[in-house]
């Protein structure tokens, strides 16, 4: 793996504890995160903080499951578990973020992500998570 895709493999890692102030140092102080569903979120301490709450309040949990790092940014595949906290039920979904770095820390994130009723987990539809080893 490149070096920036560790970057985000160690921001991962800090995703998943829920510590906001880790989390965050992988960030430049004015990083934005995009998402498809919500969103922006601005600054470092604000994404860590999001971060705290999905997995104090569904159980979130992180995986990257595939990547590329061409020395200026990375892009990866990544699955989120996480519990409904109205049903209860626990539910995956599945994306893709691009990262762009600035002085050695995240400072954009792009995710795409979708979860709706006709295809809640995301899957790629046909595609055999399992067999090639992703998170299922």
């Amino acid at each position: 793996m490149g070096s920036l895709l560790d970057h985000v493999r160690g921001y991962y890692e800090a995703l998943n504890r829920g510590e906001p102030d880790e989390v965050a140092s992988f960030f430049t102080d004015d990083a934005m995160h995009y998402y498809t569903r919500l969103g922006p979120h601005e600054g470092a301490r604000t994404i860590g903080e999001h971060t705290k709450l999905a997995v104090e309040h569904i159980e979130g949990q992180w995986f990257l499951e595939n990547g590329i790092d061409d020395g200026e940014q990375a892009v990866i595949e990544w699955t989120m578990t996480w519990r409904d906290p109205k049903s209860g039920e626990r539910r995956l979904d599945r994306g893709t973020e691009w990262f762009r770095f600035r002085d050695g820390k995240i400072c954009e994130v792009r995710a795409y992500h979708h979860s709706d009723a006709k295809n809640r987990s995301g899957n790629l539809l046909g595609f055999d998570h399992s067999g090639r080893g992703y998170t299922t």
